[in-house]
């Protein structure tokens, strides 16, 4: 039997949903399961196994094995989270680590009022795991980040100074480096700390996004 989370479902026939899942063995894929009166919960780790028949793998044997329980803004954030795995994520691909990370976000975000460090956490290895991923500690040519120095991110190439004269796009206010250090030590605890994350690592999501995420447009506030 397989360990799995449901990202997205719809109908499929009358008796049918499709299902868009990640499993902790074979990654994200697409299969079928009855429908009878039974309705896949986004926010529970099911154990299931599976075989081919037809156009989609056949779910057979569903079981739940955790459910999290999401509330409020975190239910939108569990959304976001599905979202960005059902579009990031690549066919058939095991991601184990990640999966384990994704249980361990869900569990998080049941248990907090301040959402915003699990999120950062999931979404920065979501990109070391996709192979998009960055230092906090250092810049784009492997160079220690300096506390007393401001930097630019810029897309699938990491932190740049701000004052370096080869930065000729687009880009992100600096962040001061002391920001970006807290960060990659596991020590920050300001909210300007937060906030750069937020917008470092939005602006590298984006850039592997082919269209604006629809789990975003929930709430007002914004992921």
């Amino acid at each position: 039997m397989k360990t799995l989370f449901v990202l997205q479902r719809q109908p499929l026939r009358e008796q049918e949903w499709l299902l868009d899942i990640f499993s902790a063995e074979q990654g994200r894929l697409s299969v079928v399961a009855g429908r009878s009166q039974w309705q896949p919960d986004l926010h529970q780790r099911y154990q299931g196994d599976w075989a081919l028949a037809g156009d989609w793998p056949q779910l057979r044997g569903l079981r739940s094995l955790q459910t999290y329980l999401l509330r409020g803004r975190n239910l939108y954030c569990g959304l976001y989270l599905a979202e960005l795995l059902a579009r990031l994520l690549p066919r058939h691909e095991a991601q184990p680590e990640l999966f384990l990370t994704y249980a361990k976000t869900l569990e998080g975000l049941q248990n907090t009022e301040l959402p915003d460090p699990w999120l950062r956490l999931f979404e920065y290895q979501l990109l070391q795991a996709l192979g998009y991923g960055f230092s906090w500690q250092q810049d784009r040519n492997g160079q220690a980040i300096a506390a007393d120095a401001s930097y630019h991110f810029i897309a699938r190439e990491g932190f740049a100074r701000s004052d370096a004269a080869t930065i000729c796009r687009p880009r992100q206010p600096a962040w001061p480096g002391e920001y970006l250090l807290e960060l990659g030590q596991g020590r920050a605890q300001r909210p300007q700390c937060w906030a750069a994350a937020k917008q470092v690592l939005r602006c590298a999501l984006e850039d592997l996004l082919e269209r604006p995420l629809v789990s975003r447009e929930l709430f007002q506030s914004g992921i």
